[in-house]
């Protein structure tokens, strides 16, 4: 017999619980959360974040799933509280990440992450293009973001010269 899916609301209240004890305040602190309209909560803005950015939603799917979990909202509404969200979550970030121990190496070492992903438009059969991201762990910062065709494939020499 198969179980089934969890209720997405459990989900979100356990990873709620997961995070540091002053991620709210850290959202009104940050000025990701400034005045309560559309999106009444710091809880509710941590939603969409997680929806458009954990979940891979789209801006209209995150704006649906918002609209029939509370009230009615526009993607573009979405787009705008998320471009607020970027210095928060990278607060919350590196308080989960505790990267004392990273943020000693040597001066000239930096901790990147490099990932290659395959881009494609709705309705297409294959591969379109290709996004190349480099990003710096410790700083939480991207080093280089590049997109090609897809006949550039994933190499590390990809990303020579570019501040790396």
């Amino acid at each position: 017999m198969q179980m089934p899916p969890p209720d997405p609301d459990t989900l979100f209240g356990d990873l709620l619980q997961d995070l540091p004890p002053e991620t709210m305040a850290m959202a009104r602190e940050f000025k990701a959360f400034v005045r309560a309209k559309k999106v009444k909560t710091p809880q509710q803005l941590l939603r969409v974040v997680l929806l458009y950015c954990g979940v891979d939603k789209s801006l209209r799917e995150t704006a649906a799933d918002f609209t029939l979990l509370y009230t009615s909202i526009t993607d573009s509404s979405i787009a705008e509280r998320l471009a607020a969200c970027r210095p928060w979550v990278q607060a919350v970030l590196a308080k989960m990440l505790h990267t004392n121990a990273v943020a000693t190496l040597p001066t000239p070492w930096r901790f990147l992450v490099i990932d290659g992903s395959h881009v494609q438009s709705p309705g297409a059969q294959s591969t379109q293009y290709r996004l190349h991201i480099c990003m710096d762990l410790v700083q939480l910062q991207f080093v280089s973001i590049t997109v090609t065709d897809q006949h550039t494939g994933d190499a590390l020499i990809g990303f020579q010269g570019r501040g790396i």
